[in-house]
């Protein structure tokens, strides 16, 4: 069927008769991103939520912080306005994002023009996809050059300036080679004063078919984002400040953001024979990141003044990846077998600078707007790192009964990192890291709509930041951070179309650093613990009706002082009690409506738990219109009853305020 023109309705025409109404699916299937094979998610001994494209669509989601709402036990952090932050888990990472299982290494907000779905993976997941991933990762599946007939313009604006077009035309030449393209361009401010958004992307692929055996895929973005980079509000006596939600603090003139992505892709498919096939990806990307920020560099005193801070930073980098899969899928003493070996390696080089300068004391009416910074300093930070990498990958996946699977696996990989301080008088260091990180799950499907799965992961992290900039004398000899993770779950198929699934879990950071005894020094005995209970549910209840909601129950916090905090403290961005619900009822065939509910418990903005943000919950609309074959109308509506809420931070005094009620129109052409 060609590409279907309305994610709410369709009309087909088999042998004559008319069908109508037909629901694009929010069922999750079958993924590669935990196992690196083509796996059902039922056979996943892992917490894993697949956000479809059906439900990007219904919410005009534009960014990562649009779906993580719909994924239990994962939060967005501020991110300073100008990067993805996801607290998985507990766990806040800049660095655990991959695209078709590579990963995507820099800090910057991606877009979903070009996405087909996104695998949200709670848990460690270094066997499959590398170091960190401590809490889990953001796997997305981009859409390929599938040979399918797509045609396809998105027009949308909404109540506070937001203006954007995306088109995807995708085709077939020939029985053999098919090509796609994806674009998107977005003129936009927000509800926040002075705020401006302008991206642009593009995202060509083209795939080969040689034969029957082998497929060569290549693909690439040039994408490229700038905004002003908002950090929201202070805080006032341990709340958010009280004052209007729209007031910037700072100076918007010298709060601005510039990136520049460019990548590219080959992959080669090559089936040996009957049951052996080799996997080979070859990975480019480059980076370039300036932005500048004047901020709130405290609380809004009792005397009614806010401190102003700011400083700038770049980042250049560029990264070379390989990965090659070997999958052999044996059946030996009457027992199938998916035995994957892989081996990947890369080469990342990265220059980082920052300044950092003096700021002042304004009063509220000022706050800052006028402050002109001096980044005419000498850097607090300048260096150059080379990251080299190397690893091994061997996992079975072994049916043992009809009913009964094991998956083990062990990763090995070598890390070496040159870190050049281009200060003066500073010292370069290296480090090299080899780092094991071994899984086993069990899964046991009792009958075929009932699943219970429990399963062990681990991974590493070596202690020179996450991005790979930051070395000293004493890090450089640290032994890496390390995670584990015990989970045991339920999948159910409650209808033909609706998934639900449970994971219980309990998460251990260790090797965290802390004070020495002797003052000065440090050790590795810090530790943070997570534990929770997680609820979703996702697909069609019935054909007219889908929906996806999320829930859970967590509690993390430092067991044992690091150097951040003592033990007791709860880490931050992690409310105990998180839900959402997102419902889609078709009313007659050519018209649909939507009802979402999103709800935050309190939750500390930030290790010190001295502020906190109140708990929230925001009610969400839709409605959909048919109007014709080729033309769809959408309206969405964020915070129907005009909440005032505060939905993330990045530390104590850079407070998010969520939008009032906010309106979205969407216009979808298919020709």
């Amino acid at each position: 069927m060609p590409d279907s023109l309305l994610s709410d309705s369709v009309v087909q025409r088999l042998a004559g008769v008319q069908v109508i109404g037909v629901l694009r699916s929010y069922r999750p299937r079958s993924l590669r991103s935990v196992t690196r094979t083509s796996t059902r998610i039922e056979q996943i001994p892992q917490a894993v939520t697949l956000i479809p494209r059906a439900l990007i669509e219904d919410q005009a989601m534009t960014g990562l912080g649009d779906l993580v709402r719909y994924v239990p036990g994962v939060t967005m952090a501020q991110g300073e306005g100008h990067r993805d932050a996801p607290v998985l888990r507990g766990n806040l990472t800049t660095a655990d994002f991959f695209v078709d299982g590579i990963r995507d290494d820099l800090q910057y907000l991606r877009d979903l023009y070009n996405v087909e779905r996104v695998d949200v993976i709670r848990g460690p997941a270094a066997l499959t996809l590398g170091r960190g991933t401590g809490g889990g990762a953001f796997n997305r599946v981009m859409k390929t050059a599938d040979g399918q007939r797509v045609r396809s313009l998105d027009l949308v604006r909404d109540s506070y300036g937001l203006g954007r077009i995306a088109g995807d035309l995708g085709l077939a030449i020939d029985d053999r080679v098919a090509v796609r393209v994806n674009a998107v361009s977005e003129e936009s401010e927000t509800f926040r004063e002075a705020m401006t958004i302008s991206r642009r992307g593009v995202a060509p692929a083209i795939r080969i078919q040689f034969d029957g055996d082998t497929r060569l895929e290549f693909s690439g973005e040039l994408f490229r984002d700038d905004r002003i980079v908002d950090r929201g509000v202070p805080s006032l006596d341990g709340r958010p400040w009280q004052g209007a939600t729209a007031i910037f603090f700072g100076n918007p003139d010298w709060s601005r953001s510039a990136i520049d992505v460019t990548k590219g892709r080959a992959e080669l498919t090559h089936q040996l024979r009957s049951g052996v096939a080799l996997r080979s990806v070859v990975s480019y990307g480059q980076y370039s990141k300036f932005y500048d920020n004047v901020f709130a560099g405290g609380a809004v005193s009792s005397q009614g003044t806010i401190a102003i801070a700011a400083y700038n930073s770049a980042t250049d980098r560029t990264n070379l990846l390989a990965q090659t899969d070997l999958v052999w899928e044996p059946t030996v003493a009457g027992q199938r077998h998916t035995l994957l070996i892989g081996i990947e390696g890369g080469r990342q080089q990265s220059e980082n600078r920052r300044i950092n300068t003096t700021g002042g004391i304004f009063s509220l009416a000022d706050r800052g707007r006028n402050f002109v910074p001096d980044f005419s300093r000498t850097p607090a930070i300048d260096n150059a790192n080379a990251l080299t990498l190397l690893a091994f990958v061997v996992q079975d996946q072994v049916q043992l009964t009809e009913r009964l699977t094991v998956l083990a696996g062990l990763r090995w990989e070598r890390y070496a990192l040159a870190f050049d301080d281009r200060r003066a008088g500073s010292r370069d260091f290296d480090r090299t890291d080899a780092m094991l990180s071994p899984r086993l799950g069990l899964v046991w499907e009792q009958r075929p709509t009932l699943s219970f799965y429990g399963g062990w992961t681990t991974s590493a992290l070596p202690q020179s930041g996450e991005q790979f900039n930051t070395l000293d004398l004493t890090r450089a000899g640290l032994e890496p951070e390390r995670f584990e993770n015990l989970e045991a779950g339920v999948r159910w198929q409650a209808t033909k179309g609706l998934h639900v699934s449970t994971a219980l879990y309990r998460l251990d950071r260790t090797n965290t650093t802390a004070p020495g005894s002797v003052p000065g020094t440090v050790v590795l005995t810090g530790a943070q613990r997570a534990e929770g209970l997680e609820l979703s549910a996702q697909g069609e209840v019935t054909a007219r009706w889908r929906m996806i909601g999320a829930l859970a129950l967590q509690d993390a916090r430092i067991t044992a002082t690091t150097s951040t905090a003592p033990a007791g403290r709860r880490a931050p961005l992690v409310p105990r009690v998180s839900a959402s619900l997102w419902q889609r009822v078709m009313v007659v065939p050519r018209l649909s409506a939507a009802l979402g509910v999103v709800h935050q418990g309190e939750q500390y903005a930030s290790i010190t738990n001295a502020v906190t943000l109140p708990a929230y919950t925001r009610l969400d609309g839709g409605l959909f219109v048919t109007l014709s074959d080729a033309v769809r109308l959408q309206l969405n509506a964020e915070n129907l009853t005009g909440t005032r809420y505060w939905f993330s931070a990045h530390h104590d005094n850079n407070l998010s305020p969520g939008a009032p009620t906010l309106l979205r129109t969407s216009l979808a052409l298919r020709f």
